[in-house]
């Protein structure tokens, strides 16, 4: 998906709506939770939620017991949290990304130490369109599972990373976090959703599957994925 800066949003400026779903994605939380990101603006966190949810992008999952709304993103407000702001890419530049995508998974899953593991990465969207040149980015599916369960050995290895963490959910996270970006290289131009996209599309090419990788350490026999 791709957005321009000067486009409105849910009645927000797009970087705002942007940044605000992004903030949701893949974690619930209550309005309060993007007061920092609307201090200044003029804008209420109650009203945009209800203005984001009234345009598909969020939805309300639950009220606790002490009456507070907890939030989280849609599909579409996913997609738009994936959203960039930058000029297209030509076709040629996209499968060079593509085939990139693949030798980095293949190197991922080759690697015992890895506390997850790649099932399958699954392209969508206007790359599957040839006619479409240029290109706005690349949207790709993954689906992963876990190679490491005990919470000792995963807190290890996230201690090993010598990263510092904000929170404690982005301590746990690291693990997925650091897959996610072992696979976009840091390029602003491919997308990766956890989301089924079968629920929003039946138009797909899986790019990478475990099955199909003879240098791939096995997974576990039991390989539940998680990453949906």
């Amino acid at each position: 998906m791709r957005v321009a800066k000067t486009d409105t949003i849910a009645g927000l400026p797009a970087g705002l709506a942007r940044s605000i779903v992004r903030k949701f994605r893949g974690r619930e939380m209550v309005s309060e939770a993007v007061a920092d990101l609307l201090e200044g603006t003029g804008y209420e966190h109650e009203t945009v939620l209800a203005e984001l949810e009234a345009a598909g992008y969020m939805e309300k999952v639950r009220v606790d017991t002490d009456g507070d709304v907890w939030w989280d993103s849609t599909i579409q407000g996913n997609a738009l949290a994936m959203a960039s702001f930058g000029k297209p890419i030509s076709r040629k530049t996209a499968d060079r990304l593509v085939a990139g995508l693949v030798e980095r998974a293949q190197a991922y899953n080759g690697d015992p130490g890895k506390p997850l593991f790649i099932g399958t990465l699954r392209v969508f969207g206007s790359y599957l369109s040839p006619g479409i040149d240029p290109l706005g980015d690349v949207d790709i599916e993954l689906t992963y599972g876990r190679r490491i369960t005990g919470q000792t050995a995963l807190a290890g290895y996230t201690r090993a990373s010598g990263r510092s963490f904000g929170t404690y959910f982005d301590q746990l996270m690291w693990p997925q976090t650091e897959l996610v970006r072992h696979l976009k290289k840091r390029s602003a131009f491919i997308n990766i959703t956890l989301e089924d996209i079968t629920r929003i599309t039946d138009t797909f090419d899986t790019i990478y599957s475990i099955d199909q990788d003879p240098g791939a350490v096995p997974p576990p026999a039991d390989r539940t994925l998680i990453g949906r």
